[in-house]
């Protein structure tokens, strides 16, 4: 066990809003406003990175949203100059104006986000290609996020049906690995990613390990 990870939980934070049932992780479709719903995959991702490294389980939407809004402070998306209530309209297609949370806003706001939670980190980064780091970390406890480049084929929702994973760039929160599958947390929900698609270089992934420094 790495030191100063002792009593970390797997699967991520589940959060239990009234007559709900309870998630899987995060999920930015909860998100307050349009624009987070569209680019907050990378919050989501680091704030259960931070809430699962403090040992924490189980609260409230409402609750954890307030948290989202704390952690939206400092890992920020790249946006466009003007307005993102609603989607204007670029070579045709609708854009909120953003282009989500690159991998050097990630890396710099989860060390801000976790150190206003008096948390002092370290973050590793690798490729799929060394796919015994995703397992070393998941035996070690220690939270694991990456962000994937859709579309990905082979999907199962856990508990539901299949489903394609069409949305471009995404964060997500991995949780389990077998000869198969890669097991993430995104939009709530338990997914399972063929490693297959994971090996394709389209695939343009990198995983994150945070670590106490």
């Amino acid at each position: 066990m790495i030191e100063g990870l002792q009593g970390i939980k797997r699967p991520p934070v589940l959060s239990r809003p009234p007559s709900i049932d309870g998630s899987f992780g995060g999920s930015q479709m909860w998100c307050r406003t349009p624009l987070m719903q569209n680019c907050g995959c990378g919050i989501i991702a680091g704030l259960d990175a931070v809430m699962r490294m403090t040992g924490e389980g189980e609260i409230g939407r409402e609750e954890y949203l307030d948290r989202f809004d704390e952690a939206a402070k400092y890992i920020r998306p790249i946006l466009l100059p003007g307005k993102h209530e609603k989607p204007r309209i670029i070579f045709g297609s609708e854009f909120l104006g953003s282009f989500g949370v690159s991998t050097g806003r990630f890396k710099r706001g989860l060390k801000k986000l976790a150190k206003s939670r008096n948390l002092n980190i370290r973050i590793k980064s690798f490729i799929f290609k060394y796919e015994e780091r995703v397992r070393f970390y998941l035996e070690q406890g220690v939270p694991l996020v990456c962000l994937i480049a859709a579309p990905f084929n082979n999907v199962k929702l856990l508990n539901g049906n299949d489903v394609p994973f069409n949305v471009g760039f995404h964060w997500v929160t991995v949780t389990g690995i077998d000869d198969k599958f890669l097991e993430v947390s995104s939009w709530g929900g338990r997914y399972r990613i063929s490693l297959k698609d994971l090996d394709k270089p389209t695939a343009a992934l990198k995983f994150y390990a945070v670590m106490p420094a």
